[in-house]
């Protein structure tokens, strides 16, 4: 009788640690991209230079990753939004496996997004939406002044993000 009390509460608990671990992924992720920002901002008022985070949505591997930022030289203007060999590096990396970009829009709806010496971002600031699954969803609005706030919605979609 105990093993079979045993497997109905396991039965009864592994959906619940699976939703769990899935809600926990993408608010880590979300959490990783807002320090990333908060990161980037900072580092261009502190060293007084411009700061690019670019962002890869549609994951067609453009980037060495789904993000990346680094210091813009500004030598090139040819290649103004991609990092160059002699830009420093400042953060890259990928999102978990189960979570995605929904969208992700700055300055003329573009996945990139620039800091300048000011901490003050390119156009009026823009948004990141992320997703893992129907019901979970979670994002960072960035406003015109450059400050990062982590938000959340129940559908995803526009107007519904708090």
């Amino acid at each position: 009788t105990v093993i079979a009390i045993l497997g109905i509460l396991t039965t009864l608990t592994i959906p619940n640690v699976r939703a769990w671990k899935t809600g926990y992924q993408l608010r880590a992720a979300t959490m990783q991209l807002h320090q990333l920002l908060q990161h980037a901002r900072l580092y261009a008022v502190k060293q007084h230079s411009k700061v690019i985070v670019n962002f890869d949505p549609d994951n067609d591997r453009q980037l060495e990753g789904d993000y990346i930022a680094f210091v813009d030289n500004g030598l090139d203007a040819q290649t103004f939004w991609t990092r160059e060999p002699d830009e420093q590096l400042l953060h890259q990396g990928r999102l978990k496996s189960n979570v995605r970009f929904l969208k992700v829009a700055f300055a003329g709806g573009v996945p990139r997004l620039r800091f300048n010496p000011l901490g003050l971002p390119n156009g009026f600031g823009g948004h990141i939406y992320l997703t893992s699954g129907p019901h979970l969803f979670r994002g960072i609005h960035v406003n015109i002044n450059g400050r990062a706030r982590m938000v959340k919605s129940q559908t995803g979609k526009p107007g519904s993000w708090d």
